[in-house]
């Protein structure tokens, strides 16, 4: 893919650092940001924040908003968002957070050709976290601390909550876009299903509707389900920032799809919460059931599929839950 690069908020004369770096590693990284997922003007703002306080911190690029790539730092010179690693990278790449599927689709897909095209302008094998110091190739800031120091262990959370491996990262940035296909099933993933044209109000942790909030959830986006709870009596998807989409309104109304370890099952629980012997061969991974009726046994959230069954919801597609 063709790659747009805005370079309108790109470090100026005199700022940045003026050092060549070593062409060891193209660094990538996940900017931690929650106000990232839903303030339109989010990615922008930490672009303007990293140009303005780059003598703290900064990266070359930035990407979010739907695939836009933003420059920060000069390509080739060291930049400072890896610690000790910063002198053997001329590039370092940030990806913004979303909770839109599309948008996540368009980030991943230009962070993807970002970094490639990066490494191979620099000789940089397109290889992901092998070796230890010293190991040219792309690596991500989990990497780095475990061989430079440091805490950070992005980007591998964020990518994992939208189905992303460490092996499917490695594959994407050694093949390229013809092997990349994020988020194919992520089982925390949800669709709205109302009214084309229209959208869905969210609810509030009083369970009232959120003004405004049906101008984003609207008919045929997909949204990240952070966990499921029951607000207002009925079953809601966390879809964060303190807004909860009714399951009613979503491609999984009046059913439930189980989310558990592949090819493995999950047991059910009695009225009781006492789980029911043989059930967990009946109720496998990626099995789907009627239940119009959720409600709590001993504090825990459960959907009904019999009259005598129930599945817990942290087993079920949404639940905010990985299982490998």
């Amino acid at each position: 893919m063709a790659l747009s690069i805005n370079k309108g908020y790109a470090l100026g004369a005199n700022q940045g650092d003026a050092r060549v770096a070593l062409p060891w590693y193209v660094i990538l990284h996940e900017s931690g940001n929650q106000k990232d997922v839903y303030d339109a003007n989010a990615v922008l703002n930490e672009v303007k924040f990293m140009r303005s306080n780059w003598s703290n911190a900064y990266s070359t690029y930035f990407v979010g908003g739907g695939g836009q790539i933003y420059q920060i730092g000069d390509p080739g010179y060291v930049s400072w968002a890896a610690l000790s690693a910063n002198p053997y990278a001329p590039v370092q790449i940030e990806l913004a957070r979303t909770a839109d599927r599309e948008t996540f689709r368009r980030d991943y897909q230009a962070y993807i050709a970002l970094a490639r095209q990066s490494a191979q302008t620099y000789g940089i094998p397109l290889t992901l976290d092998e070796g230890s110091a010293g190991n040219r190739g792309i690596k991500t800031h989990a990497w780095v601390t475990a061989n430079y120091g440091g805490d950070h262990v992005d980007p591998y959370a964020y990518l994992a909550s939208w189905g992303i491996s460490k092996a499917q990262l490695a594959t994407d940035l050694a093949g390229g876009m013809s092997n990349c296909s994020p988020a194919a099933d992520n089982p925390n993933v949800v669709t709205v299903k109302y009214v084309p044209g229209y959208g869905v109000a969210a609810l509030g942790d009083n369970g009232k509707q959120i003004p405004g909030s049906n101008l984003k959830l609207k008919h045929g986006t997909a949204w990240r389900s952070n966990g499921i709870s029951i607000v207002g009596n009925q079953a809601c998807y966390n879809v964060g920032r303190g807004w909860w989409l009714p399951q009613q309104y979503t491609d999984q109304a009046g059913l439930i799809t189980i989310n558990y370890v592949p090819g493995y099952g999950v047991a059910t629980v009695n009225s009781s919460g006492k789980q029911i012997a043989g059930s967990n061969t009946k109720f496998k991974t990626g099995s789907r059931w009627q239940s119009a009726t959720v409600v709590k046994i001993r504090g825990q959230v459960c959907y009904k599929v019999s009259n005598s069954e129930y599945i817990p919801a942290q087993y079920t597609r949404g639940s905010g839950k990985t299982f490998q």
